[in-house]
């Protein structure tokens, strides 16, 4: 299993480099990271970006068969051959299903896992952040044979996942479980 985790971090490196060590155990990062985002004040930017937060086998979390759906990038597919054992600390923040936000000169959204192992040192935790469904909007397009007949459409593309958002999260990530709880 090492070398499917290396890949994991490697491929999840390669869209948004870098991964993050804190100093809580597994267990405890989860419940960290929960709390974060219950935490963030409803007038911050932020509070749109990272909505809801679900630890992995809640009910809301997508079911691996939903998650492995085209696209899913390679890194996503590495996370969903792991065992369930080692996915149960990982944390899932999700934005408001109509937000997106400016990412590398685009209109971007996407949803997050946050994989969380045990480190080396004794305490500590490795977090490893993958982009799920990343989408661009591009603008509305007309359609005349749209959901609800012909009219304007919001014109939302699959897209590379954003380093800039990766990072994003991950500075939220360090600040949030830096502070005393």
């Amino acid at each position: 299993m090492p070398a499917l985790l290396a890949l994991l971090l490697s491929t999840a490196a390669h869209a948004q480099p870098g991964e993050l060590t804190v100093p809580l155990a597994p267990p405890q990062a989860q419940q960290a990271i929960l709390q974060a985002v219950q935490r963030i004040p409803a007038q911050q930017e932020a509070h749109r970006r990272y909505r809801m937060a679900l630890p992995y086998g809640a009910p809301l979390f997508p079911p691996d068969a939903d998650l492995a759906l085209p696209p899913a990038s390679d890194a996503l597919a590495a996370w969903l051959r792991l065992p369930v054992e080692q996915r149960r600390h990982d944390v899932l923040i999700a934005p408001d299903v109509d937000y997106y936000w400016n990412a590398e000169g685009r209109q971007f959204s996407c949803q997050f896992i946050v994989h969380v192992q045990a480190a080396a040192g004794h305490g500590q935790s490795r977090l490893a952040v993958l982009q799920v469904r990343p989408t661009v909007y591009a603008g509305k397009s007309f359609k005349l044979l749209g959901r609800t007949g012909p009219g304007a459409y919001l014109d939302l593309r699959p897209a590379a996942p954003s380093a800039q958002s990766g990072a994003e999260l991950r500075a939220f990530l360090a600040s949030a479980l830096a502070q005393p709880q």
